[in-house]
């Protein structure tokens, strides 16, 4: 679908408060092929219009993984805020506003040396999994993340294990497509798997995964 959304909260510089937006979602299933094929057609769009682009990805399934190491559950949207702001604020910053959120020292250190993971994209999948080997719902995450990766390596796909988007109804992964490093836009599409979003409007356990271009 494409047409005329609007921003529910106060937009920051640079964004409409009403704009337009193609949307592609796929509902009712919790394949992950699904995934696979919306990553393709970001790929397939943005080779169609000429532009480079690489598609970042991620899986939320990990980042609630550290909120259960802590013991702190309700804990993670303020670490996927915090780490939302990397790119524009730096890691001492994101240190600096984890600490004031409550978390401890020792859980802050941990989490920076996730966010320092580098390497090509199969040696951030080992060393996520070297973290991660005593929690079950980060190592489904990475399992996960693996899946979609090994199924899209004909596409331009980066594992960012910083990204984090500032949705909390994402429930397993997500993606963007960022600009060119040489053009300062940030975002230019992106989305992900929300598995029970139709649960705020009394409907239930309906899988979803999807994706948005502003068109604007």
């Amino acid at each position: 679908q494409i047409q005329p959304v609007w921003r529910a909260d106060r937009p920051q510089k640079g964004r409409y408060r009403e704009f337009y937006q193609c949307d592609v979602d796929v509902i009712g299933s919790n394949s992950l092929l699904n995934e696979v094929e919306l990553i393709r057609m970001i790929d397939h769009i943005f080779q169609k219009l000429n532009i480079n682009i690489v598609i970042k990805i991620n899986n939320r399934k990990i980042l609630s993984g550290f909120a259960e190491m802590m013991d702190s559950p309700e804990l993670l949207t303020d670490i996927t805020t915090a780490m939302d702001k990397l790119d524009k604020i730096g890691i001492e910053k994101v240190k600096e506003e984890l600490s004031q959120r409550g978390l401890r020292t020792v859980h802050i250190n941990i989490i920076q040396n996730y966010l320092e993971i580098t390497g090509s994209n199969d040696e951030k999948l080992i060393a996520a999994e070297l973290l991660f080997l005593n929690n079950e719902t980060a190592k489904k995450g990475i399992e996960e993340l693996k899946y979609v990766y090994n199924q899209s390596k004909n596409t331009n796909l980066v594992i960012d294990f910083t990204l984090a988007r500032g949705l909390n109804y994402y429930t397993g992964t997500i993606f963007e497509a960022k600009a060119p490093a040489n053009v300062d836009m940030g975002s230019i599409g992106g989305g992900g798997r929300y598995d029970d979003l139709t649960g705020l409007f009394d409907v239930p356990d309906i899988p979803g995964v999807g994706i948005s271009f502003g068109v604007d």
